[in-house]
């Protein structure tokens, strides 16, 4: 059914156009994004509905479809693709390639940052996005972690600079959001709460400002408040890295270039960015992520989403437990030890063993790893938790099997909960790698 003029938000099996809404995946200042069927093409789409109080003003309007044209035209693996925009009932809307499988703000609340090397990809993959953005005359103006998607191809991941609502074009007097300061606070360059242009240097420093945060699952400055935040942005210190290793000192490197306060000593473009964290990969001694690593990395995400909850959430169901306390650092994972609740072995290791198999068997036949990731995931959740420890929190039955659905597969969300531990056995498996 289509959308009268006026009407409400769509309702799933509404139809937008050529567009039937199947659920809203979410709501930001611009408007309202939903997953929808191209009934044309028959293929899925994210489909953003501008918000009335912008779609109603006729400068706002003849700006949209100026940007909406040129996001376009971009050609990039890394930037999400626009399909068509246009305008029913009095709404505007703007169709793009849905991707599936999470953001990174997503990944780094759930799971904590990845491991270097990996964040170091995901972010050049990101800059090589945002440099195509910059060539084709876009500014994005609301770099953070929400904006960057996330797709698992079979052993490849790809990341995605999406949403390029708050855009505008290089040299262009106002932006689609006029009287205020465009952007988030916690990514945003120093000087823009100065009264300054964004530009490509601005873009740049938002990166920068994501580097951090996939490194170390939070943003370079913080505070009580936006004004705390911004005062921080523009007299704190550039953060750095504990620089114990040859890689951390250059990634220190790079973020003192990203991050520096004066516009004129930042990387010239997002292409030089993307070539000094490639340069980084390569010639120090961090390892590179291994495909599996990374698809275990979007899975667990995935599978989170598909859920609806938070792998935390699961985690403290079976008591009282801060979801928020298991957050996990997947840098520190493997420093944990086994006097979490794993237990004495000799008292209890048929029972261990009877589990570590079992969980074992099940990630290799539905979670798709490999028998030495599978065997150590298994081991590092039970000797960590406990056998009676997994029971109570829901992961196992009374046979000792990672409980299943009704029609006998491992529910998502259960899945989702190891992933720390999968990510944690892969990455070191790859880094005692000759």
């Amino acid at each position: 059914m289509s959308l009268p003029p006026h009407h409400g938000a769509p309702a799933p099996g509404e139809q937008i156009g050529p567009y039937r809404i199947v659920r809203q995946l979410g709501r930001g200042g611009m408007g309202t994004v939903y997953e929808a069927v191209d009934t044309s093409l028959h293929r899925s789409v994210a489909l953003k509905v501008i918000a009335q109080r912008y779609a109603g003003d006729p400068a706002f309007r003849t700006r949209f479809v100026r940007e909406a044209q040129a996001q376009a035209s971009l050609d990039s693996p890394h930037v999400v693709q626009v399909f068509a925009h246009g305008e029913v009932a009095g709404r505007l809307y703007i169709a793009s390639q849905l991707i599936p499988d999470g953001d990174l703000g997503a990944m780094l609340r759930h799971h904590g940052p990845p491991p270097p090397a990996l964040a170091v990809d995901l972010i050049a993959q990101v800059a090589d996005g945002l440099a195509e953005a910059h060539r084709a005359g876009l500014v994005h103006r609301d770099i953070k972690p929400a904006n960057v998607l996330l797709r698992n191809r079979g052993t490849d991941t790809v990341a995605y600079l999406a949403d390029f609502g708050i855009a505008r074009q290089i040299g262009a007097a106002t932006s689609l959001v006029t009287g205020v300061v465009a952007g988030t606070p916690t990514y945003m360059a120093p000087e823009l709460h100065r009264g300054a242009s964004a530009g490509p240097s601005t873009d740049v420093y938002a990166l920068g400002c994501l580097l951090w945060a996939t490194l170390t699952g939070r943003a370079p400055y913080v505070g009580a408040s936006d004004v705390e935040v911004v005062d921080a942005h523009q007299v704190a210190p550039v953060p750095q890295l504990p620089a114990r290793t040859a890689f951390e000192r250059e990634l220190n490197r790079i973020l003192r270039a990203a991050l520096a306060k004066d516009p004129t000593a930042r990387y010239p473009s997002a292409a030089a960015f993307r070539d000094d964290l490639r340069h980084a990969l390569r010639t120090t001694s961090a390892t590179r992520p291994r495909p599996a690593l990374v698809a275990a990395v979007i899975a667990g995400v995935a599978a989170v989403a598909v859920a609806g909850v938070l792998a935390a959430t699961l985690l403290s169901r079976g008591g009282d437990a801060d979801p928020g306390a298991r957050t996990t650092d997947l840098a520190t994972t493997t420093d944990t030890g086994s006097d979490t609740g794993g237990g004495d072995s000799e008292s209890g290791g048929t029972e261990e063993q009877r589990a570590i198999a079992n969980i074992a068997r099940t990630l290799r036949d539905q979670g798709k790893l490999d028998a030495a990731g599978a065997e150590c995931t298994a081991r590092s959740l039970v000797e960590k938790n406990g056998v009676a420890g997994l029971q109570d929190k829901g992961l196992l039955d009374e046979d000792l099997e990672l409980t299943q659905d009704p029609n006998g597969k491992v529910d998502p969300k259960v899945l989702a909960d190891v992933f720390t531990s999968t990510v944690s056995c892969l990455w070191d498996g790859a880094t005692a790698s000759p």
